[in-house]
């Protein structure tokens, strides 16, 4: 199980549009998802290049969609000097998965399963289904909710769920 923390170039998950065959004997054209992957490749390599080593590649979801998972924080000067190859990616694409009605209830799920094994603060996903922590449970990190994983797995949807800062 992997905890991904959102925020500006942490977890750039996002939704590609379906591409279709060419219908002619004409060149077939790169898809919108192996575009998107392409440019969030070239991030993460301009992000190595300037200060980030670690920065890992971008890989596909089950979904097919690209999507980095990193907790490594990204100095300003990297994301200065990357800007320009971020500003190639959609509006939005730092902003966390998207999921379905179905996929949104399981979280909820998930999070009312916390609530009843013993982390009663823990909230409801948000919109775009990341989990808002207060800052309690993100200064305990994982050992917080650590013992309420093996009730509350059967509520994941894939392998992680992305925790962020509710400013509160």
């Amino acid at each position: 199980m992997k905890i991904r923390r959102a925020g500006p170039y942490l977890v750039v998950p996002l939704l590609a549009a379906c591409a279709t065959a060419p219908t002619s004997g004409a060149a077939a054209t790169p898809s919108p998802t192996a575009s998107l992957l392409a440019v969030y490749r070239e991030l993460a390599a301009c992000l190595r290049q300037n200060g980030v080593p670690n920065f890992p590649d971008p890989v596909l979801d089950a979904q097919g969609n690209p999507q980095v998972n990193s907790s490594v924080k990204i100095p300003g000067s990297a994301k200065t000097a990357c800007a320009s190859i971020a500003a190639r990616l959609p509006a939005g694409g730092d902003k966390g998965p998207k999921y379905t009605a179905a996929e949104m209830a399981k979280l909820r799920q998930l999070a009312r399963c916390f609530r009843e094994h013993g982390v009663p603060d823990w909230p409801d996903p948000n919109a775009r289904g990341e989990f808002p922590l207060p800052k309690r449970l993100l200064d305990l990190g994982k050992r917080g909710w650590r013992d309420q994983l093996p009730a509350c797995r059967q509520y994941f949807v894939g392998k992680s769920i992305v925790i962020v800062s509710d400013n509160g």
